[in-house]
């Protein structure tokens, strides 16, 4: 089950990158819990259910022009992915460029997402799961 974790996650950024909101929104569980470090000024914000996936995906459109996510490895956890990737895209209000590395952690039941969280950095992201990368097998993107 856990190797089709890690395809249903690719499939999700591949959603994400077309800009494909129905087919992102679709992988979720209704009652998911999406939490994001993007759209929050020095913490983490908590988004729930569809809505709340809908409000982040919009928050996150209207600070971002052409966000772009680049994924560089995924390791299989069982019922959990864990992700590094790089987020390329152009703040609207600044204009500047951006390439900033990022981890998150998703939680998989039945096919969907029932937990996302991101983390500017993969060292936290290991230390939420109590997990060491030398003890990980990477699953290229």
């Amino acid at each position: 089950m856990s190797e089709r974790n890690v395809e249903l996650h690719r499939r999700w950024i591949e959603a994400y990158n077309a800009r494909d909101m129905e087919g992102f929104l679709g992988s979720c569980d209704p009652g998911v819990e999406f939490y994001s470090l993007f759209a929050a000024v020095g913490g983490v914000t908590l988004y729930r259910g569809h809505d709340g996936v809908r409000r982040w995906w919009r928050e996150f459109e209207e600070s971002w022009d052409r966000p772009r996510i680049e994924p560089e490895a995924f390791f299989d956890l069982g019922a959990q992915t864990l992700f590094f990737a790089v987020l390329h895209g152009r703040g609207r209000q600044s204009e500047v460029e951006v390439e900033m590395p990022y981890a998150a952690v998703t939680r998989w039941n039945d096919g969907l997402v029932v937990y996302f969280r991101s983390f500017t950095d993969r060292d936290s992201a290991l230390h939420d799961l109590g997990v060491s990368e030398d003890d990980l097998e990477p699953i290229a993107p």
